[in-house]
């Protein structure tokens, strides 16, 4: 019997991530080198972004350890909604290797419809993208 391809309804089901699993994943992605940093450049507030290039340099370890590793979050990130309902503050520990561990820990707010922010990367400027969750943006990050 020759093969066939998959019907529509047996395609597997693919559904997006939530906004603070999916810049976690980004987010370790750029910090190990796998991602350029411009990939987050209008996912963040100009602030946010200029500290990520900072931190870019200052963990250049990171991808050093992790080379020949696939780095992972270990378990689901702390999520820790803000009393308003504007922001999330989230922490994750992450494994660059099997036996070395990092942290990383970062704040999405809700974008505001009049004032959208983005950061000064050229070419990168524009509305939310698809991934991020309609309206988020990272307004604070930090690795150690």
């Amino acid at each position: 019997m020759p093969a066939s391809a998959p019907s529509p309804s047996s395609a597997r089901h693919v559904t997006a991530l939530p906004p603070h699993v999916w810049f976690a994943g980004r987010l370790l992605e750029v910090l190990t080198g796998r991602r350029p940093i411009t990939s987050l450049a209008g996912r963040m507030r100009p602030e946010a972004y200029d500290r990520l290039w900072d931190l870019a340099g200052a963990r250049a370890d990171w991808r050093y350890v992790s080379r020949g590793h696939l780095p992972r979050l270990l378990g689901p990130p702390r999520v820790s909604p803000v009393l308003d309902g504007t922001a999330v503050e989230v922490s994750a520990v992450v494994l660059l290797t099997p036996h070395v561990a990092r942290a990383l820990a970062f704040r999405l707010e809700r974008a505001s419809r009049e004032a959208p922010a983005t950061a000064s990367a050229p070419g990168r400027e524009g509305p939310v993208r698809a991934g991020t969750g309609a309206g988020w943006r990272c307004a604070a990050v930090e690795a150690h």
